[in-house]
């Protein structure tokens, strides 16, 4: 994964607080995005 899209990426999960959010790390995340499984949803 290009470096510049994972800078992208990092400041997405951090500024939408998706660890927090969702329960993952970004490690998990960035699989989510890989496999193209990634999507979100509202957590209540």
């Amino acid at each position: 994964m290009p470096d510049d899209l994972l800078d992208k990426l990092g400041e997405y999960f951090v500024y939408h607080s998706i660890g927090e959010r969702y329960r993952i790390t970004f490690e998990q995340f960035l699989g989510k995005v890989r496999a193209g499984t990634w999507e979100a949803y509202l957590a209540a």
